[in-house]
């Protein structure tokens, strides 16, 4: 590997890693050189997680946590410095979606899309800046969506969720751009994960998107993990403020 992807000496905190997309990221990281702390909900599937990592021979602990929860957050970051000493890389990846149209969302349902796929990013990153900023930087990667930049029909929460995330990105850049912190963004489309099949079967409209994806496939999980991958690492190092679109052209398509 490249000296500039090598994570050697670092440390990162991945959320949602339990399991799918994140657990790839975690994976990846640690393939690279990093040490890494895993957050989730679920903590059976979390310690799994960990001790693939361990597998690799590298360092890492799980911290269960609901990153909608800023004392839990908190506790997160303050684990994880107990551990490794340092915080390098955030990637804030978790998030939920369910599929419904504006006219059915009710203001509940709104309130959870912001909740699950805004807020935890906001709390995730303030919680761990003030480190960066000791440290002299670091690096913030947030798991967005190709519906957070076009139209999202049956979706509409998520995609203002997404899209919100992607502009939360762009601001936490320039403001912090002085401390040597860059903030990215990617921005998926559709992932290979096992929840697909059924919601590819449940939904016409989904299905009908997914027709639509130039590629004509779903990534692969490594190809997300592989995007973190370089926004983590010193080959982005003049790389900040910016969204990563990977979807098999489709939002270039669509959008």
């Amino acid at each position: 590997m490249s000296a500039l992807f090598s994570l050697q000496g670092k440390v990162a905190i991945v959320t949602g890693a339990s399991r799918w997309t994140g657990k790839a990221i975690a994976l990846e990281l640690a393939k690279a050189g990093a040490d890494v702390a895993v957050s989730a909900r679920t903590a059976d599937a979390l310690e799994n997680a960990a001790a693939e990592i361990r597998s690799l021979g590298r360092r890492s602990i799980a911290i269960p946590t609901d990153v909608r929860v800023a004392e839990q957050v908190n506790n997160m970051v303050k684990k994880t410095l107990e551990e490794f000493h340092r915080i390098d890389i955030l990637v804030n990846n978790a998030g939920a979606t369910f599929i419904t149209s504006a006219l059915k969302l009710s203001e509940g349902g709104w309130d959870a899309m912001i909740r699950e796929n805004l807020k935890p990013a906001f709390l995730c990153s303030k919680a761990v800046v003030e480190t960066m900023i000791e440290q002299g930087g670091g690096s913030i990667i947030n798991i967005a969506s190709g519906e957070g930049l076009r139209a999202a029909p049956t979706n509409a929460g998520y995609g203002a969720a997404k899209a919100g995330l992607i502009n939360l990105t762009m601001s936490l850049a320039i403001e912090w751009a002085p401390y040597k912190i860059r903030v990215n963004a990617i921005a998926p489309g559709f992932i290979e994960t096992g929840t697909l099949p059924q919601a590819l079967q449940q939904a016409a409209e989904l299905r009908e998107l997914f027709n639509a994806v130039p590629l004509r496939r779903a990534a692969k999980l490594q190809e997300i993990a592989a995007a973190v991958l370089y926004l983590a690492s010193d080959a982005a190092g003049y790389t900040t403020g910016a969204t990563i679109v990977v979807d098999g052209g489709m939002t270039s398509r669509l959008g």
